[in-house]
């Protein structure tokens, strides 16, 4: 029979707290700036905000609740060596804000899809912004869909009421404070998010009997496996996948995303955007380091006695519950802390949400409706109230996504996935855009639709063809009635409990066709490096040795003068547009 825990009624008052605290800054914020009731403001956050609820925000929004839950996850079955995702993001951050970030100050956008119809052509920036829309209500789903799983792992609340109540509540506050109440709450939920990250470290070591026995237990699970350099893209982790797949996450987030890009923007200078992002940058990649190790310290704690084999007495039944029930099953007798200590997984949940929602509202009025009824952009209060209608029409169509996402396997691989098929080609762009002089929109157009068509392909079937690979050996053959003891045990023992009851996978998987077994970490790098060739095949045969702009163009990253003498052209590019006035949104 399944041990049942509850959360006590100062459990479910500190979850609620978070939700009204949340709720009362964009309440709050509101009525803040003279320039309260514009779009500027909305959207842009008056383009004056201080540099740390931008720190903050940068560093929230880019860990979600599928990081803290999902990665954990995939540690435990596979062991350590997804821990260079993190690694990875904290390069791509770095090349972001030197890269991506000035062109943006340069050519005075609101929005990154706007240099794209600057650089080449309309098609292009609708597009791409499309396909930035399926993308992020697709990922805002799987992350609206983990905290409300976290709840019914510990509680008999139904997955389908806790999902409405969650999603409408980051619907309302998001549509009331705009981007600024959305900066202001990620500061406030980023503590929550190390609070958990580090109460989750500690009771973890604590109740594996120390630091030592994390390693033993660990290393003859084969979970240390943190430096696999092999080639083989059918791996699910491997040192390659895990850099490239950090290294492109992030540079696509901070350099071609708008959920990323928008809270940079809403600084005066570029070099405060930069500074902003570099700081982030090893907080970020802390998180991500730490929600790995997370999983290989659980896997410690419930060493040859799996909680979801072992499902009669836990009643799990996916390994994305395994971080809850640990923290539930820890400190339910102390009331109060187990609410807290899962606010962490809440607050990133919220901070995705709200970020993603404002975007998304962002990118509609502007790249959309505003170029249609240019009478609407004239008016202020009909902008916003539609901007405001947008993000709770955008919450309530992820609510209706998240319901069918209680049948994916992983949210880990499902909630990367969404990200990864539609990241790679717009990230090739972006960086032919920003780095070379050539590329019209004929040629972007092929690349770009190649590009999409493929990876969509070999993303979404390699989603729905139901394959997984085999995970690590995980066992039942130690249970006892009570969980979270303390086992000693001798190497033969060990070795002979774990290969005895190992997970296994049916053989019917081996006969999967190969582009479906290819790890979801890798789907990302491939679309860029496809959709970049298939671009440049296309500009060698419309005609190579034709620049589109000059090598002093705004829209070139200030990086190109490293072989190009345009240092003063540039210079001056910088200086006049870091005064950015957003005349989008300026009142006539």
């Amino acid at each position: 029979m399944a041990v049942e825990y509850y959360l006590g009624t100062l459990d479910y008052l500190i979850l609620f707290l978070i939700l009204i605290i949340s709720t009362a800054i964009g309440i709050k914020f509101k009525s803040i700036g003279k320039d309260t009731g514009k779009m500027r403001e909305y959207f842009m956050a008056g383009k004056n905000m201080s540099m740390l609820p931008v720190i903050m925000s940068a560093t929230s929004s880019m860990v979600s609740s599928v990081t803290t839950i999902g990665i954990p996850a995939e540690s435990y079955k596979y062991g350590i060596q997804n821990w260079m995702l993190g690694v990875g993001i904290g390069v791509g951050m770095i090349l972001a804000a030197y890269v991506f970030i000035p062109v943006y100050f340069q050519c005075g956008v609101c929005t990154v899809y706007e240099y794209l119809e600057m650089r080449f052509d309309k098609t292009t920036r609708y597009i791409i912004s499309t396909m930035f829309i399926i993308q992020m209500i697709l990922w805002n789903s799987s992350v609206l869909y983990t905290p409300v799983l976290a709840i019914n792992a510990v509680t008999d609340l139904p997955i389908e009421i806790s999902i409405l109540v969650f999603g409408t509540i980051c619907s309302i506050y998001c549509a009331i404070g705009g981007l600024k109440a959305v900066l202001w709450t990620d500061v406030f939920q980023t503590f929550l998010m190390f609070f958990t990250a580090l109460i989750l470290l500690i009771a973890g070591i604590v109740n594996a009997g120390g630091w030592t026995n994390v390693l033993d237990r660990s290393k003859e699970g084969g979970r240390l496996n943190a430096f696999n350099f092999q080639a083989d893209f059918t791996t699910r982790y491997t040192f390659w996948n895990g850099l490239f797949q950090g290294m492109s996450f992030a540079v696509v987030a901070y350099g071609a995303n708008q959920t990323g890009v928008q809270r940079l923007l809403s600084l005066s200078k570029t070099e405060r955007a930069k500074s902003a992002l570099l700081i982030s940058a090893p907080l970020v990649s802390l998180l991500c380091v730490l929600s790995s190790l997370h999983g290989v310290i659980l896997y410690a704690v419930y060493f040859m006695c799996d909680p979801i084999l072992n499902n009669r007495e836990t009643g799990l039944t996916k390994y994305d519950q395994i971080v809850p029930y640990f923290l539930i099953s820890t400190f339910h007798s102390t009331p109060g802390l187990t609410g807290l200590s899962l606010s962490g997984i809440f607050s990133a949940s919220l901070t995705t949400v709200s970020s993603v929602l404002n975007s998304l509202a962002t990118i509609t009025v502007v790249d959309f409706i505003h170029p249609i009824f240019q009478s609407l952009q004239r008016n202020e209060n009909k902008s916003l109230m539609l901007a405001k209608g947008l993000s709770l029409a955008y919450g309530a169509i992820c609510i209706c996504i998240a319901f069918a996402l209680t049948k994916a396997k992983s949210i880990s691989q499902a909630g990367f996935l969404f990200n990864n098929t539609f990241d790679g080609p717009p990230l090739a762009i972006f960086t032919i855009g920003v780095l070379t002089k050539k590329g019209s929109g004929k040629s972007i157009l092929f690349g770009l639709l190649v590009g999409i068509s493929l990876t969509v392909w070999i993303g979404f079937s390699s989603l729905f063809s139901g394959y997984i690979e085999k995970p690590l050996p995980l066992s039942t053959n130690m249970c006892t009635t009570t969980l979270n003891l303390t086992y000693d045990y001798s190497p033969i023992e060990i070795s002979n409990a774990i290969f005895s009851n190992a997970t296994t996978v049916p053989s019917s998987q081996s006969e999967t066709f190969i582009l479906n077994k290819i790890s979801y970490f890798w789907v990302r790098p491939i679309s860029f490096v496809i959709t970049f060739c298939c671009t440049y095949i296309a500009i060698f045969i419309t005609g190579s040795k034709e620049d589109e702009i000059p090598p002093d163009s705004k829209y070139l990253s200030p990086v190109v003068r490293l072989w190009t003498k345009t240092d003063e052209v540039i210079d001056q590019q910088m200086e006049n547009t870091n005064n950015f006035t957003l005349e989008n949104f300026s009142a006539p």
